[in-house]
């Protein structure tokens, strides 16, 4: 990753621990989302939640490495806004494809077929996104939803989906917050 990126990341990373409303991801589990795109050569990567682009440029610059691209969907006006503005500034902005409405009502619109999806937004709806986005997912599409060991409670009934479901390979991994991480086997 180029010192450019590094810098802003640094800096959003800064921002989101000083400024109350910005949630962005730990750098561990941005680094590991970074790591899965490049190992899995995602192309098409669907990201519910973009807060200020924190993690969508984790993403972005692995998927720049396929020749990918990024959908992100953004509910706050004001955070859709800022996102772009870093996206432009990490000069990334013409693989991020930024979509500001609800996720309940975007997802259903969505025509494309993804490989990786990436899900940290409002978490008792982790389990609405997911079925929302399920006739969108390739086989073999990375599920990553954040916050599965801190927000626990709210996020049983997805955790409960994904683990007991024959379509799907899940495994809780301890980083960051806790992602619990997904495959889309059948």
């Amino acid at each position: 990753m180029n010192q450019s990126i590094q810098k802003l990341l640094n800096e959003l990373e800064n921002f989101g621990q000083t400024n109350v409303g910005y949630f962005n991801i730990p750098a561990s589990t941005g680094k590991f989302l970074y790591n899965l795109v490049l190992i899995s050569k995602a192309k098409n990567i669907l990201e519910v939640g973009t807060s200020n682009g924190y993690s969508t440029i984790w993403l972005a610059e692995a998927a720049k490495h396929n020749k990918g691209k990024i959908t992100t969907i953004e509910i706050s006006e004001s955070k859709a806004k800022m996102a772009k503005e870093n996206f432009q500034r990490a000069k990334l902005a013409k693989i991020i494809k930024i979509i500001h409405g609800d996720a309940l009502i975007e997802i259903p619109k969505l025509r494309e077929k993804y490989d990786f999806i990436f899900i940290d937004a409002i978490k008792s709806n982790y389990i609405k996104y997911i079925r929302l986005a399920e006739k969108n997912l390739e086989k073999g599409c990375i599920i990553v939803a954040d916050n599965a060991i801190m927000f626990k409670d709210k996020m049983q009934n997805y955790l409960n989906y994904l683990q007991n479901n024959k379509n799907y390979s899940s495994v809780l991994v301890p980083i960051g917050t806790g992602v619990e991480f997904s495959i889309k086997v059948k």
